[in-house]
């Protein structure tokens, strides 16, 4: 399998297989990181990194990524997801 890697400086990158060590490597220059419930998310905040994990139908009272800098935001429907609450929760996290 091939991995690719694709970025722009303080945008947005995308992992397409990418080797897990240099997933992490990547998330250690993060200063903030959004994901779904999925082992990068889990991660994430195991690197201490702050963490907005978006839950959709499973229980993040069981999957919830663990460590001091996460935050769960939960709907059923993750279209109901609402920007400014994510926006919202990195901004609290990126308070000084």
């Amino acid at each position: 399998s091939q991995s690719s890697t694709t970025s722009r400086p303080n945008m947005i990158t995308t992992l397409i297989e990418a080797p897990l060590l240099h997933i992490a490597q990547l998330l250690q220059q993060c200063i903030c990181y959004i994901g779904n419930d999925s082992g990068i998310t889990h991660l994430s905040s195991m690197l201490g990194i702050p963490t907005i994990a978006l839950f959709g139908p499973t229980d993040p009272t069981i999957w919830r990524p663990v460590g001091p800098y996460v935050t769960v935001i939960h709907e059923q429907d993750l279209k109901h997801v609402v920007v400014e609450t994510v926006l919202k929760s990195v901004l609290l996290h990126l308070k000084p």
